[in-house]
């Protein structure tokens, strides 16, 4: 046994030497390697996990911040620290437990620990050492206890301790709801530029090669010296310069959507299905004084302001019972294998008081720090509910800003689409050549560009203002619903804190008396109120004018929307035109209506042309009327009736095509005779016609049964 221990220890020496001797050991390059493909393998599985992408679907505003949502990684960051927070809370608690402790140990020596004494006396001396020796102890002892302790003091001092902990646990969660709307409103960015890219990737590519197709041409005619060298060249390097802005335009378009699959947690090479939304985002529906109120009481940052002077006053307190005295309460079972002891288990229990005297001194200082470390924390949040504040201010001031600079982009876009038709139309009777035209067809892609981008920037600016005020336009559990529903709960927040907007024709155009008038020999016009349309929201009301099925106006109709009048070029029209069915759309930024209407061309043609179909209808009208004419009860003739050529036709309609006009009059010469012989037998009070009409149906109907059964094929 005694080599055993001798071993043992000499183990452990060297172990420990071993250890102080350690060196610093890099990370290799496989465990590298590894840790890559984990991870890039755990992304890949994002997609996969989630069903939505799977199912391929549709992706706007709302579905994309519900998927930002639930698949982005700093909201996830976020998530786990209020969780292990919320663990820490779990393990403080135990702390305000007693302490209970369970010992056991075996001891052996090589000797008997033997002892023996000597006498002494009052002089404080020590007499002759005796000359037997005792012991009380086994060589091999085998000894066990359990025992717990409970200080009063550690439970008041854990239970501070706990509720500090609740506080941080509460201040994660505000984290964790300010990174999730910091991430909705970076989505409503990146949406609508993503969607802009998407949709003007159409238009890029044709664009491209025209330009690609010119240069090569212009470069084929140079080599042929089929223009002046130094002409061909500038043309050349106009192409390109056009050729290089579209590319820098490209790059924007390929980033935006990059940007939007990181924030939905996606890879660059995923592919999404992104579609429009129908419900854009709104003002806020508060006003200014409401908006600095509503942020100083529910903006997350004021909010963990407040959880942090909590802390520190509990810190106070906490300071202060530590100088108290401390309270122990203890028990303890015992036992041993010891021969020399009487008794070899025993239960033992006690209590006991200690406290620092010095203590008394400590108290006011550490008062006074944690005092002092309070005021800090409400110093700086008065320092923060300023700084929200003007973040409010700086929020409405960019929205304003922002309403401007889309108003001001979409002008420029209206300009540069009429400049592009204008050349456009041009160029068709060559006036201008195919540089001039590329040339604006780029600027008006670049034109539409900055109308996408500058209304990107306005959603962005609403969604900033709901931000600075703190709003929670998540406030779910996004661990307990899926996607679906979330980006359903998202759109509803939205829809419920922003300001109704409604748009109505409060006077129809039909009933403004909708005729053309004669401006001079060759033109016409017609202008309706600008009471027509009652408009909210922000920005201008533009007015665009269509066919009714949506089409462009005809060449000889002109819509002047700043005047509301519609011009008539009588030369170009065709004269057989007598009125037009039209829709005029207003809106602005936030809402739109439309007003259909028919608008009188020639009021002098339409009436006579009312006037022939009025007597179209008539005739026919008198014809069906007098074929319907009833005959004398005494005797009807049905042969005259189905003698009409319209009624037989009106009944081949009705599923008897395969029947022919002939058949059908044998068939009424047949009835009449029966209804005759019928008229004669006796007097009936029901109607002999109806009763007539009746049969003659049903046996039509037989017909057609037997008729179809026989000649499948020649089934109507």
């Amino acid at each position: 046994m005694t080599r055993f221990f001798k071993a043992f220890f000499i183990f452990v020496f060297f172990f420990q030497t071993s250890c102080a001797l350690y060196k610093p050991k890099p990370i290799a390059s496989t465990d590298t390697l590894n840790r890559a493909k984990t991870d890039l393998k755990k992304i890949e599985n994002i997609k996969e996990i989630n069903k939505e992408f799977r199912e391929g679907t549709e992706i706007d505003l709302y579905t994309a911040i519900a998927l930002a949502i639930n698949n982005n990684k700093d909201l996830k960051v976020k998530i786990l620290e209020a969780s292990l927070t919320n663990k820490q809370i779990e393990d403080v608690e135990f702390d305000m437990l007693p302490q209970m402790a369970v010992g056991g140990g075996y001891t052996s020596s090589e000797k008997y620990n033997a002892t023996t004494s000597a006498t002494v006396d009052n002089n404080d001396k020590a007499g002759t050492i005796g000359s037997s020796y005792s012991t009380s102890r086994n060589r091999d002892v085998l000894e066990q206890d359990i025992g717990f302790t409970w200080n009063a003091l550690d439970f008041g001092l854990s239970y501070i301790r706990a509720n500090q902990s609740s506080d941080r646990y509460l201040i994660a969660k505000e984290n964790e709801i300010k990174v999730a709307n910091n991430i909705a409103r970076d989505v409503v960015r990146a949406y609508w530029r993503a969607l802009s890219a998407k949709r003007l990737m159409e238009k890029y590519d044709p664009l491209l090669v025209k330009v690609y197709n010119a240069l090569n041409d212009s470069q084929t005619i140079e080599e042929l010296l089929l223009q002046k060298p130094m002409d061909a060249l500038l043309y050349q390097k106009e192409l390109l310069d056009i050729q290089r802005a579209l590319q820098t335009q490209k790059q924007s378009f390929v980033n935006a959507e990059v940007e939007l699959k990181s924030l939905m947690g996606l890879m660059p090479y995923d592919n999404i299905n992104l579609v429009g939304t129908d419900q854009p985002l709104n003002e806020l529906d508060m006003n200014l004084d409401e908006m600095e109120i509503y942020a100083l009481l529910n903006r997350s940052e004021l909010i963990e302001a407040d959880y942090e002077e909590r802390i520190s006053v509990n810190e106070t307190k906490a300071g202060v019972r530590a100088l108290l005295p401390g309270l122990n309460f203890n028990a303890t079972w015992t036992s041993s294998n010891n021969d020399y002891l009487m008794n070899k288990s025993n239960f033992e229990y006690g209590s006991s008081v200690g406290a620092n005297l010095l203590n008394v001194f400590r108290a006011p200082k550490i008062k006074e720090i944690n005092e002092m470390n309070t005021e800090i924390i409400r110093e700086q949040r008065l320092a923060l509910s300023m700084t929200v504040l003007s973040q409010v201010h700086l929020a409405n001031i960019d929205y304003q800003l922002s309403l401007e600079g889309y108003d001001t982009a979409d002008r420029y876009y209206n300009v540069a689409n009429k400049i592009t038709d204008q050349v456009r139309n041009a160029q068709k009777i060559a006036r201008f050549g195919e540089l001039e035209l590329i040339r604006e067809e780029a600027s008006l892609l670049v034109a539409e560009l900055r109308k996408d981008l500058a209304y990107s920037d306005l959603q962005y600016a609403v969604a900033q203002v709901y931000t600075s005020v703190g709003l929670d336009v998540i406030s779910e559990d996004v661990d307990n619903i899926n996607t679906k529903q979330l980006a359903s709960k998202v759109k509803n927040n939205f829809k419920n804190s922003g300001k109704k907007y409604y748009a109505r024709v409060l006077i129809p155009i039909d009933k403004q008396k909708p005729y053309v008038k004669e401006d001079s020999e060759n033109f016409s016009k017609y202008k309706f109120s600008a009471k027509t349309f009652k408009m909210e929201g922000n920005g201008r009301t533009q007015l665009e004018a269509y066919l009714k099925d949506n089409s462009s106006l005809p060449r000889w109709i002109t819509f002047l929307p700043s005047q509301r009048t519609f011009v008539i070029n009588n030369e170009e029209r065709d004269e057989t035109i007598d009125e037009v069915e039209l829709k005029v759309v207003a809106r602005n930024i936030n809402t739109s209506v439309e007003d259909n209407f028919t608008l009188i061309i020639d009021p002098v043609l339409r009436e006579k042309r009312l006037a022939k179909e009025l007597k179209i209808k008539k005739a026919k009208e008198a014809q069906l009327a007098k074929a319907k004419k009833s005959k004398p009860k005494t005797k009807v003739n049905m042969a005259d009736i189905y003698n009409d050529e319209w009624l037989l036709a009106r009944i081949e309609t009705k599923n008897f095509s395969y029947l022919s006009t002939k058949h059908l009059k044998d068939m009424v010469a047949k009835y009449e005779k029966e209804q005759l012989l019928e008229e004669r037998k006796e007097k009936r009070k029901d109607n002999p016609i109806a009763k007539f009409f009746e049969k003659f149906k049903n046996d039509l109907r037989k017909a057609a049964e037997v008729h179809r059964k026989r000649f499948p094929k020649k089934e109507s």
